[in-house]
């Protein structure tokens, strides 16, 4: 398990938190994860005025949890921060409640100062960590703050807002700054005056929106000048160019160089512009000066500063409530450019009652942080030319490998630390990428980690063979091998021994039409289960006696039970018109026969196959028909279901003997169960990660967030041998021993268990419409499928390639169908995926291949090859 402490609490915190946890709920990684609060969601406080709006678009605001407009009903543009308090609150209590299964998330309350070094990680706290990741936001202060200022009236500062409740209305207030924490002051308390001062003696503009200009192609233009830009200059001009073109386009004037240059005044026009340039553009901005793109900028903070003004500024409805206090006289405008003076000298001149510190602390490392400590202990560096923490891509602190840092110590290095914004870059994922990397194998999302059988990892770890296997035979190519089978069937037979029962394998022939497999049960003695007229011929014609072999079809045609009768087979009747068929049609033969039972409704779960207890009761003595044994076909797996079921046919039993019959067998029709998984956490896993993704919580990782609602049990215990010693305990093996019975199984897929490999040809790699990625092989649908909802074991990447880019994909076949997917889980591939490469899915000997395959679009069916590659008889 690996141990990460996330030190801050606030929407980078949560926003990492989110990504890392999600990241081991796809990944199947265990992760011990840590979060220390120190006040990260004081901003957002949800006892703070309802006037303090955010300052961003609210329909860019998501988490985990989903969309905040969704969230929250609504959808105007700037809601109050303590709405967005709560919907952090609820995202976090969100996260919470969908942990994965491996992992586990603790609350620390408080500030972290320092952290202490350890050879392979960090102490917080007293707490040793594999992983630390700095998300402190905002200092708390900082040296240039007045909160301890000689000054001859109180200082104020303005979070929290109860801070503001002293101010009174005879208060005359002198405020430092006139930024977006000003407009929260003005919202706040109800003072003679607000006197604020700047030391550029400029207000905020308001937040520039198009106004029905269509810009679409401007902004795209623009975008592409600002990433090319070589230095401050070319960065200049490219704004410039496009904030000309906006003009043009919304048939406006303005002086745009003096805008960009900070001297225009009173020039709404060009402002707008210019802030619609910098702000629409700004990802491409971001892109551009960050990082070492920084290093040939230079000046380019300064601009960054003269265009927050115009960008960046406060909503209308803030710049409105402003306009209406200035017309009012309660904001004084008159001494806006004194914020370079000395302040206690503007106190006394002005006659101020109170001082109220609108300057929040700046971004970058600032002294009296936990990242200055780290700075100063030599354990961290500022960037040259910068203000921030000199961080990777990744967040990775330079010079620290388990270290790392997101947010506003890094601005400048990092440009675009929005609280609220996940799209600018992605910082925050790429730390999570290198925290939880993964398997470096092919695996689904959740990894379900196929089990192989010797033959079948040697197959697959062998390109070369592979290769050659679909060059001779086509794309797909079903590869068998009935070495296992052997094992599976000794297996339950030993069981049913174990407890005193003779117990005789039928195996269902419809779980795979390869010919090898019935040959095999055919040389061990053992029989076949079949339902069809095509599967008994061919059952018949491999030397299989009638004695062995048990007709179960749902649908029998005359013919069918023709061919039964004349070859001795056991038919198994599914209802007494059908059992009066079978006699018609014996005449003078003699006709083997098993009625098929349906068990109490009251105790079972009702069945389409077979008739009640009572109702065979009254059969009597057939003409032509001799009763054999008793035939049951019960859905599911469960052990408890199979006892009753054999306690009524026993029951039913002793009266066909009562009426003359001689049964000698129960054959227990339905399935064995089997495992596809060793791991049953993998099993867990993915069962937690579906429940989060059906609930809305978790990133979609099947097809269109397809729910799978009906999938095999691929982990399930016990299975086969021990399974089957449940099934006669309680009484149920002295029943059948009493009556002198054996017991009869029809497993299909739990003998094929290890048995076949399907191979697959990568045709092409390429993305949807939208940019999701697909993989498309040479096959369809229906060669690997069955009645249930999809394949959910991994699938293998078999190939000579040993590097590449990871690539997470869907499967897509052949059909030419919008929804024609292999598989339905998202596939990621750690080194990439290419034309040519093999796909191997293991395991699907059973039911897959053939239960469903269809030769739709005249596309020949899938060729069945014998381990290591002759030709099955089937196809020949």
């Amino acid at each position: 398990m690996t141990t990460v402490a996330i030190i801050g609490g606030g929407p980078r915190g949560l926003w990492a938190a989110e990504e890392v946890l999600g990241l081991a709920r796809e990944r199947g990684a265990a992760i011990d994860l840590h979060v220390f609060d120190g006040g990260g969601l004081d901003a957002y406080d949800t006892d703070q005025p309802g006037e303090w709006l955010i300052n961003v678009r609210a329909s860019a605001i998501r988490t985990g949890l989903g969309s905040f407009d969704e969230w929250r009903g609504a959808s105007d543009p700037f809601p109050s921060r303590r709405l967005v308090g709560e919907f952090l609150a609820a995202s976090w209590e969100a996260l919470r409640r969908h942990i994965p299964p491996r992992c586990d998330l603790t609350w620390h309350e408080g500030h972290v100062e320092k952290l202490d070094r350890r050879d392979e990680g960090w102490a917080v706290g007293g707490l040793a960590f594999d992983e630390v990741l700095l998300a402190t936001g905002h200092a708390a202060t900082w040296p240039g703050s007045l909160e301890h200022a000689d000054l001859p009236v109180p200082v104020v500062m303005p979070y929290p807002a109860s801070n503001l409740q002293a101010i009174g209305p005879k208060d005359r207030v002198l405020v430092r700054g006139a930024a977006l924490t000003f407009i929260d002051v003005i919202r706040a308390c109800d003072p003679e005056v607000f006197i604020p001062v700047t030391r550029t003696g400029r207000l905020m503009e308001v937040k520039p929106e198009f106004d029905g200009v269509e810009a679409d192609d401007i902004i795209a233009a623009g975008k592409a000048l600002l990433i090319d830009a070589p230095d401050i200059a070319a960065l200049v001009d490219a704004l410039a160019v496009t904030a000309r073109r906006l003009l043009e386009r919304a048939d406006r004037d303005g002086d745009v160089d003096a805008v960009l240059a900070g001297t225009d005044h009173d020039d709404p026009d060009a402002a707008w512009a210019v802030g619609l340039a910098w702000r629409e553009c700004y990802t491409a901005i971001v892109e551009r000066a960050s990082y070492d793109g920084r290093d040939s900028l230079a000046g380019f903070g300064e601009l960054c500063r003269r265009l927050e003004r115009v960008a960046f500024g406060p909503p209308p409805e803030s710049v409105a409530h402003l306009e209406q206090l200035v017309e009012s006289g309660k904001v004084d405008l008159t001494h806006l450019g004194r914020g370079n003076e000395d302040l206690g000298d503007l106190v006394r001149e002005l006659d101020v009652t109170v001082v109220i510190d609108a300057v929040i602390p700046p971004p970058g490392v600032v002294d009296g942080t936990l990242e200055a400590w780290l700075v100063d202990e030599g354990l961290a560096r500022v960037r040259p030319g910068t203000r921030g923490l000199d961080v990777a891509p990744d967040g990775t602190v330079v010079g620290q490998t388990n270290l790392a840092a997101v947010g506003r110590m890094t601005e400048d290095v990092v440009l675009g630390n929005d609280t609220l914004s996940r799209t600018l870059h992605d910082v925050i994922p790429r730390w999570a990428r290198r925290l939880v990397p993964g398997p470096d194998h092919v695996h689904g999302i959740p990894p379900l980690t196929a089990r192989l059988e010797p033959w079948a990892a040697e197959l697959t770890t062998d390109p070369a063979r592979c290769r050659s296997l679909l060059e001779e035979y086509g794309s797909p190519v079903n590869v068998l091998d009935p070495g296992p089978m052997l094992a599976n069937v000794t297996e339950l037979v030993d069981a049913g021994a174990s407890c005193g029962i003779d117990t005789r394998i039928f195996f269902a022939r419809k779980a795979n039409k390869g010919l090898v497999f019935v040959d095999t049960v055919r040389d061990a003695g053992h029989g076949v289960d079949v339902a069809s007229e095509r599967e008994l011929s061919q059952v018949l014609g491999r030397g299989v006696p009638g004695e062995r072999i048990i007709l179960s079809a749902a649908i029998k045609p005359d013919r069918l039970l023709e061919l039964a009768i004349a070859n001795g087979v056991t038919i198994s009747a599914d209802s007494r018109a059908e059992l009066a068929r079978i006699s018609r049609l014996a005449g003078e033969r003699t006709a083997h026969v098993a009625p098929r039972v349906a068990p109490d409704p009251d105790l079972l779960p009702p069945t389409r196959f077979g008739e009640r207890v009572e109702q065979w009761a009254e059969i009597g003595q057939v003409p032509g028909v001799e009763i054999v044994g008793l035939h049951v076909h019960l859905h599911g797996y469960s052990a408890a279901d199979r006892a009753t079921a054999l306690r009524e046919c026993c029951r039913l039993v002793d009266l066909l003997i009562d009426a003359g019959h001689h049964p000698t067998f129960i054959d227990l029709g339905g399935g064995v169960p089997m495992s596809y998984l060793d791991d049953a956490e993998q099993w867990r896993d993915y069962h937690a990660a579906r429940d989060a993704m059906v609930d809305g919580y978790a990133r979609p990782f099947t097809w269109k967030a397809d729910p799978l609602d009906t999938t095999y049990p691929f982990h399930q215990s016990p299975v086969r041998g021990e399974w089957l010693k449940d099934v006669l305990s309680g009484g149920v093996a002295e029943m059948l021993r009493e009556r002198g019975l054996r017991l009869h199984l029809e497993p299909g897929r739990s003998l094929l268990d290890g048995c076949g490999v399907i191979l697959a040809e990568v045709a092409f790699v390429k993305e949807r419409s939208d940019g999701l990625p697909l993989v498309g092989l040479a096959m369809n649908r229906t060669q690997c499928r069955t009645t249930s909802d999809d394949y959910l074991i991994d699938p293998l990447l078999v190939t000579d390639r040993t590097t590449g880019e990871e690539v997470e994909a869907f499967l897509v076949g052949a059909y030419c169908i919008e929804d024609e997917l292999i598989l339905r889980r998202r596939i990621r591939f750690p080194y990439g995926v290419e034309p040519g490469d093999v796909i191997a899915i293991p395991n699907a000997a059973g039911y897959f291949m053939h239960i469903l395959e269809s030769a739709s679009h005249q596309i020949p069916l899938a060729k069945n090859v014998v381990y290591p590659g002759t030709l099955d008889d089937i196809d020949r």
